[in-house]
């Protein structure tokens, strides 16, 4: 088996409907298509598409929600020399995962893949954290580039870059965030070779319903954001650096609070004038 395309999914349902046509579609010759679901129970036109293709991918059930434990149960079942990782709410072309497995024959174990996303306009370069934990660049950019972490939506691995660093750490929990940069700051920290592909690209909808943060659209306000990027901080950078991120921090929350009270103060006044 030569790659295997793992799909986390919670709480989604025309999306991962779409997004597996877009698997069943590709033109490559040898991957399976893993989906692990973490959804209680899906509506029922979602269940019978699942059940009338379900011999052209495995479904693996988990109960309890969680982008890095449903990466991690999905790794014990692939069989693929390469994994591919992308996002139930993505949509891609039938040349994606050719994309990718050739960028590892090319001599890349992690490969960072183009995400376009609406209203978000392409970079001049690809993602690229600093030394003070900031992120340059972005997943949008239409050249090839180097790359020190990766974005979770659309990025594969060669088999052996687990044998060096491990796994997904299931200490980032809740809203998923940072949790994908930290695996690729530990394969960069280990010397692996990585790069941005932008032929590898999808379309993410970045739908605020569903994933492991199901329901929450503003994940500034949950403390598990707070958590995993603090997480982050504090793993990988020198407590000066840690220091200044938590004041940036602070300083988004303020701006986040003024958005929302101006989008509060809108809306009443739209209701006054009715």
């Amino acid at each position: 088996m030569l790659i295997s395309l793992l799909i986390p999914t919670y709480n989604r349902e025309e999306l991962l409907v779409q997004c597996l046509q877009c698997a069943f579609r590709q033109d490559f010759h040898d991957y399976e298509i893993i989906v692990v679901d973490q959804t209680r129970q899906h509506k029922p036109e979602t269940r019978q598409f699942l059940d009338e293709n379900q011999t052209r991918f495995r479904l693996i059930t988990s109960e309890k929600p969680s982008l890095t434990a449903a990466r991690n149960l999905g790794l014990q079942h692939a069989r693929g020399e390469v994994i591919v990782f992308i996002d139930d709410d993505t949509e891609f072309e039938p040349d994606f995962l050719r994309a990718h497995y050739q960028a590892h024959q090319r001599g890349l174990e992690v490969v960072q893949g183009r995400i376009i996303e609406r209203h978000v306009p392409p970079q001049s370069s690809p993602s690229w954290l600093t030394w003070y934990l900031k992120f340059k660049g972005g997943d949008d950019c239409p050249t090839d580039g180097p790359v020190n972490v990766v974005t979770g939506a659309n990025f594969s691995v060669s088999r052996s870059v687990f044998d060096k660093i491990g796994t997904f750490d299931e200490s980032f929990a809740g809203v998923a965030v940072h949790e994908d940069a930290d695996f690729g700051l530990r394969a960069f920290r280990a010397g692996c070779r990585m790069g941005y592909v932008a032929a590898a690209e999808l379309i993410h909808h970045a739908s605020n319903q569903g994933g492991v943060d199901s329901g929450i659209e503003e994940k500034f306000f949950n403390l598990s954001y707070h958590q995993c990027s603090l997480l982050f901080a504090r793993k990988h950078f020198p407590k000066p650096i840690v220091l200044y991120f938590r004041t940036r921090l602070i300083l988004r929350g303020l701006r986040s609070v003024k958005k929302l009270i101006r989008q509060a103060d809108r809306q009443v006044m739209t209701q006054l004038n009715h």
